[in-house]
């Protein structure tokens, strides 16, 4: 007798000989059979695990509309800067000193376990004006994650900050911009739109400070989010080790070519503000048009 299980593989097996990936390369039969296999295996345990409701959601999601956004249209010279993976002693307080030196506005994307365990500096964040944004509890990829598990990492990061601090997160950024349909389904539950970014400190090549502050200074154009960090995401649980260690290097970097991006931004006639206010200053975009390009001040 077959089972559904045996069904089920089988037709994952036995799909057409030839097929188009995702990167564009063909997979000849036989060649992905294995991989197949697997996630066809794995389809069925989730379905299964979720009592046949793995396609349903989770009852009923009047959540309304909430936005992914990688960039804003506006008319108005204006860009958003964030920052990502803090707080942190190393390198939030440097970082708030130059956005004080050049009257800047961000928004800091906060990590839980960092924030309970540097309080005072994440207040100094608040106090300062800055608005913070909900950056999981520990960095985790949410792509490998359960459901349950993604809920715990939103959650947990949102109760723990606003007990406390008092004060609401703004807005969601995932950790290195991964995201799957249920962390969406949680952050709009939340009340959160969700931010990605358009422009970072440049390519991993680049490894002076002025080449990294002429690299933000110049590319930032109205409309944009910056993204940056004060921290070093999972590299905080062991900082040792060879990613971490290079994550720092890389984090300092961007910390001593903030002072000079800020200037050159400023200098071209942009300002830079917080990603809520980007987004309360942005107009819809045009359908089947573009929005005139807005003067970068030069």
């Amino acid at each position: 007798m077959t089972t559904r299980r045996g069904f089920l593989l089988g037709a994952g097996a036995g799909a057409a000989g030839v097929a188009v990936g995702a990167a564009g390369g063909v997979l000849v039969a036989g060649e992905d059979d294995a991989v197949r296999r697997r996630a066809t295996a794995r389809a069925e345990q989730r379905f299964l695990e979720a009592g046949g409701a793995a396609d349903e959601g989770e009852g009923v999601a009047r959540l309304g509309t909430r936005r992914v956004v990688w960039n804003a249209t506006v008319t108005e010279p204006i860009a958003a800067i964030t920052f990502d993976d803090g707080p942190t002693p190393e390198y939030t307080p440097r970082i708030l000193d130059a956005l004080d030196r050049a009257g800047v506005t961000a928004t800091f994307n906060v990590m839980g376990w960092n924030g309970t365990h540097h309080p005072e500096v994440l207040r100094e964040v608040v106090a300062a004006g800055h608005e913070i944004g909900n950056h999981t509890w520990d960095h985790r990829d949410l792509t490998t994650l359960t459901q349950q598990e993604t809920r715990e990492e939103l959650v947990r990061c949102k109760d723990e900050i606003e007990s406390l601090l008092g004060q609401p997160f703004t807005s969601f950024r995932p950790p290195r911009g991964e995201l799957t349909g249920y962390a969406l389904r949680i952050a709009a539950e939340l009340g959160y739109d969700t931010f990605i970014w358009s422009v970072t400190r440049g390519p991993g090549d680049k490894k002076e400070v002025p080449e990294i502050g002429d690299y933000m200074g110049q590319t930032v154009a109205a409309g944009d989010v910056l993204g940056l960090h004060d921290g070093i995401g999972r590299g905080t649980f062991d900082p040792q080790a060879a990613f971490a260690v290079a994550l720092a290097q890389r984090r300092e970097l961007e910390v001593e070519a903030l002072p000079s991006a800020l200037q050159q931004i400023t200098d071209r006639g942009i300002t830079l503000i917080s990603a809520n206010r980007l987004l309360e200053r942005s107009v819809p975009e045009p359908v089947g048009g573009s929005v005139p390009p807005v003067p970068d001040g030069n």
